[in-house]
């Protein structure tokens, strides 16, 4: 095995290399977290290759054994590397269609393929050189500090659906330690010879935009490809495919015709046929089941290609779920096959999208209300809480508790790993309580405990006395001091000591919520 570089030390495929968040604009609704994501793939040459995509977490609690994972293979964007949805951000109806799924209780792994926005070519349509890098995302993004599960499905819209067909070939031997369940494929061009050639039957129609961009993919691995019988406008569409986005090649191509491009009859050039039949998606025995969806308005793939290839797959055996949906067209099939996808997604993996337990609520922990936890929180926590006793804030009373408080956010920060903004959002927040092991922040706990003793104790007897608590409660509008006095009193002695501080703040902190006696060192009355 090879590095990502061709030299070095090698590294396994899927191996996480490093990961960013992604800004707020590139993220779909009902992402809790979201991340650029790099990691180490395998070039459809056999040498190892850098990959980027994205990785979204959903909001709320994770299931128990962690969120499953969907491996989402995105449609056509274009050829250059400023296409990548990693830099530019998902086209609209995939980030709705993405959206619904984070909103389903499903983590996404969303591969840019390779060669977009990575060094080398991007072998477009060619399903046996990206199917890898659906899946080595899937290894990465376990590789964060979230919960995921090993379960997962891959799912594809139009050539990644083509690639999720693919990844379907191989999931279960080429990443054994993954449980891999099922394959969605939104209106895959699963043959696009037959594609190619119903969109170039008519010399008079207008230029399918998926025709040029094709016909540029193919020179990754063809150079030179197409250009003996194109006229000069069809060699300048072909051109221009390998630079621009999509929605630059739907407008380049909105007033040219198939005659005026040399496209006509696009497959009767036995070359053109045969690099087309290349990219079909092999027909075979699939070992788990697959979710077929056809557009019967589609200007892309005809439906009848899908139709018929489903009834390949089940005469090999496969479990195969077709539906068409008569009035989308081949974006639309996005959100009109959602329902149906979901509802069978939850039958193969048995996930349901309601959390099975209560999220701790990080609202009670984020003083300054931005819906993240950052260093103010902690500090208007220990501003708090010093000046309810009457300590002016540089006094050596609040310079303690405000250190303790300093250093319990430090430590939730470092175990949680913090955005680059210095913020701890709601999926970090949730990923980090449900840890086994917070030895960073449990060694904070102690010194915190005993600055807030030493604040609260005004006759010096080293605890919290019930009169003292009891004062500081009615000043803060508590209604019901004598029952939380209690809660925090473990050991019934009448008094609160450093233990039990540690002990009520410890289990706030890892999971707040309103009945926990520790929200009081958190300004929650």
């Amino acid at each position: 095995m090879t590095s990502s570089t061709g030299t070095g030390p090698a590294r396994r495929p899927g191996t996480l290399i490093r990961a960013r968040p992604l800004p707020a604009r590139l993220r779909p609704d009902h992402a809790d977290a979201a991340y650029r994501v790099f990691y180490q793939g395998v070039g459809h040459d056999g040498r190892g290759r850098l990959v980027t995509g994205s990785v979204f977490l959903p909001e709320g609690a994770p299931p128990p054994g962690g969120w499953p994972v969907l491996g989402y293979a995105h449609g056509t964007t274009g050829l250059s590397d400023r296409t990548a949805p990693s830099r530019t951000g998902l086209l609209r109806l995939e980030r709705a269609h993405v959206a619904r799924w984070l909103r389903a209780g499903y983590a996404v792994a969303a591969t840019d393929y390779e060669g977009l926005a990575t060094p080398g070519p991007h072998p477009y349509l060619n399903g046996e050189a990206v199917s890898d890098d659906v899946i080595d995302i899937v290894r990465a993004a376990r590789r964060l500090d979230h919960p995921l599960s090993d379960r997962w499905l891959v799912a594809g819209f139009s050539q990644g659906g083509h690639a999720a067909l693919f990844t379907a070939l191989v999931a279960t031997t080429y990443a054994p330690e993954l449980r891999f369940l099922g394959t969605i494929a939104l209106a895959p061009p699963v043959h696009v010879l037959r594609v190619v050639a119903t969109r170039t039957g008519d010399a008079a129609a207008a230029v399918c935009p998926f025709v040029p961009i094709v016909l540029a993919g193919m020179r990754a691995r063809y150079p030179g490809f197409a250009h003996g019988f194109l006229t000069e406008r069809g060699t300048a569409l072909v051109d221009l495919a390998e630079r621009v986005s999509l929605v630059e090649m739907f407008r380049a191509t909105a007033a040219v015709t198939n005659h005026e491009t040399g496209l006509t009859d696009l497959t009767r050039h036995d070359e053109v046929a045969r690099v087309l039949d290349e990219c079909r998606v092999p027909v075979a025995r699939l070992d788990r089941p697959v979710f077929l969806a056809a557009a019967g308005a589609d200007e892309i793939v005809p439906p009848e290609v899908v139709h018929d290839f489903a009834d390949a797959l089940a005469a090999q055996g496969s479990a195969v779920r077709l539906t068409t949906y008569p009035e989308a067209d081949h974006g639309a099939v996005l959100a009109a096959a959602h329902p149906d996808a979901v509802a069978w997604a939850a039958e193969v993996t048995g996930h349901s999208p309601a959390p099975a337990v209560p999220a701790p609520r990080l609202d009670l922990l984020d003083a300054t209300g931005d819906g993240r936890l950052g260093r103010d929180d902690f500090e208007v926590f220990a501003l708090r809480l010093a000046q309810s006793f009457g300590h002016p804030p540089r006094s050596a009373a609040a310079m303690a508790v405000r250190s303790g408080y300093r250093a319990l956010w430090r430590a939730l920060a470092a175990e949680s790993g913090t955005d680059d903004d210095g913020r701890v959002g709601k999926a970090e927040f949730l990923a980090w309580t449900a840890r086994a092991t917070h030895t960073a922040f449990d060694r904070t706990l102690r010194p915190l405990a005993e600055a807030v003793v030493s604040l609260v104790d005004v006759n010096g007897t080293g605890v919290i006395e019930r009169d003292e608590l009891l004062t500081l409660l009615a000043r803060c509008g508590q209604p019901d001091a004598e029952a939380l006095f209690d809660r925090l009193d473990a050991d019934g002695r009448g008094t609160v000591e450093v233990a039990e501080l540690v002990r009520a703040t410890r289990e706030f902190c890892l999971d707040p919520s309103p009945d926990k006696p520790g929200r009081w060192l958190f300004g929650r009355f």
